[in-house]
């Protein structure tokens, strides 16, 4: 991004954080309790005890890890799918009609499912994130191989190239930007669902993570830690779409000419 764009965009956005900053303590100022409203400054020193009580970590590590292990089984199954459905027109077939089922169903349906098949904890949550990560990251995966030029095709296959071959040489770099689409579709789904899963599941099985400790924030009307945890998944989400998202499709698909700046 040009050094100019970058900058208007990053003082543009410094600016509108800085309002909801000021609206947002001009309501706390104005409001009757501070209890329902706490001030920036005083949210601001919830997260920073969170912070250097070390809480934060542990917690942050416990939901980071259902999200990674749920994003990777996810990624596994669409692969495969994803493979099948290439090589074979029932293949495909099945995977339109499993993903037009799946893909609208909320992850939370599937709670009373997971609990009897799978259990409560983090196995459930492990099984809710993959089935909320896996549609959007096969739909979006499926889509890319269709929309990939016959051109490149035909092109691979009189250089010798067949089946997996074909997809690892040809259909994943063509359909590259619809599979990160799809993968930050996965990720933002991802944070949704091990939040509410931890929510959910933590009241019967002591769950350490972010989620939980929001909910029991609220057991004890803390508004500030209610609001310092959703601090972190903001700060968190930030940095993966600013320092990994950006990044890798600066690298990838904005370098070989695949997407705009």
């Amino acid at each position: 991004m040009p050094t100019s764009s970058f900058l208007r965009r990053s003082v543009t956005q410094g600016l509108f954080v800085l309002t909801v900053l000021v609206l947002w303590a001009f309501a706390s100022l104005h409001s009757s309790t501070e209890t329902f409203m706490p001030p920036p400054w005083v949210v601001a020193q919830a997260f920073w005890q969170f912070l250097v009580s070390g809480e934060l970590f542990w917690k942050m590590y416990f939901t980071l890890q259902a999200i990674a292990m749920g994003l990777l089984i996810s990624l596994v199954l669409a692969a495969l799918l994803n493979t099948m459905a290439f090589l074979s027109v029932r293949a495909a077939y099945g995977v339109e009609l499993i993903t037009t089922i799946m893909h609208p169903m909320p992850s939370v349906a599937m709670i009373p499912l997971v609990i009897i098949w799978v259990g409560i904890g983090f196995q459930g949550t492990v099984a809710l994130t993959v089935n909320s990560c896996l549609w959007p990251l096969l739909l979006n995966s499926y889509t890319g191989f269709r929309a990939v030029h016959k051109t490149y095709l035909e092109v691979g296959r009189n250089i010798g190239l067949r089946g997996v071959h074909l997809i690892r040489a040809v259909m994943i770099p063509a359909s590259l930007p619809y599979l990160l689409a799809g993968l930050k579709v996965a990720w933002a789904r991802s944070w949704r669902t091990v939040v509410a899963a931890e929510m959910v599941f933590g009241t019967t099985s002591q769950s350490e993570g972010i989620g939980w400790f929001i909910f029991e924030a609220l057991q004890y009307v803390d508004f500030s830690q209610i609001l310092s945890g959703i601090l972190v998944i903001i700060i968190v989400g930030v940095l993966m779409e600013r320092g990994f998202f950006e990044t890798l499709e600066r690298h990838t698909i904005v370098k070989w000419g695949m997407a705009r700046q």
